[in-house]
């Protein structure tokens, strides 16, 4: 199956998406960081960049939704 563009999503649909990652997001802990590529990323940036809808908040998106699919269908 190919990869979905997270750009190409109704923005309606992409909102929702943005809340609900942000939501999951802000109940983490708030030393929380992560890793894209070589650059950490801390709880509060993780936040700004998916509010601001950025390329790393879209990044986390996309990543989020895939292990909330994932972990729906068992994988």
């Amino acid at each position: 199956m190919d990869k979905l563009d997270i750009r190409d999503i109704d923005p309606k649909l992409l909102e929702e998406m943005k809340q609900l990652v942000l939501a999951r997001i802000k109940a983490a802990s708030d030393n929380l960081e992560i890793s894209l590529g070589s650059q950490k990323y801390t709880k509060q940036e993780i936040l700004k960049s998916i509010q601001n809808g950025d390329e790393i908040g879209l990044e986390i998106i996309d990543i989020q939704m895939d292990f909330l699919r994932d972990l729906a269908s068992g994988e």
